[in-house]
């Protein structure tokens, strides 16, 4: 017997738009074995859900996520942007799967896997 995973790339994100809260919970709520991220750091460090290198295709702003901080990146997605912390506590112990897209470094590495650890 073969043993199959149902993994919610981004969440779901043909309901919902990708990266976000609300599509995390929508995979996991319509029976997703496990959710894959995509996460990157924000210019202070704080790691966050977004795939592209900006906010250009999903929240039409086109600064490298880079160049803002957290605070800015919140501001200008009007909270649509959550932090890997709020994504962790919001898929409740199930199971993920972090993508870091591009060439993350070893900061943004060490980064996923400090907040990974503190939210168990």
């Amino acid at each position: 017997m073969q043993n199959v995973t149902a993994v919610a790339h981004r969440g779901d994100p043909y309901r919902v738009r990708e990266n976000t809260l609300p599509s995390l919970r929508s995979a996991i709520r319509r029976g997703a074995d496990a959710v894959e991220i995509d996460v990157r750091l924000t210019r202070d460090g704080v790691p966050v859900l977004l795939h592209d290198a900006t906010l250009r295709r999903l929240w039409d702003h086109d600064r490298p996520l880079a160049s803002l901080t957290w605070d800015e990146v919140r501001e200008v997605t009007d909270g649509g942007v959550p932090a890997l912390a709020d994504a962790l506590a919001a898929t409740e112990g199930g199971r993920v799967m972090i993508d870091l897209p591009g060439a993350p470094g070893e900061r943004a590495v060490r980064r996923v896997v400090d907040v990974a650890r503190q939210q168990g």
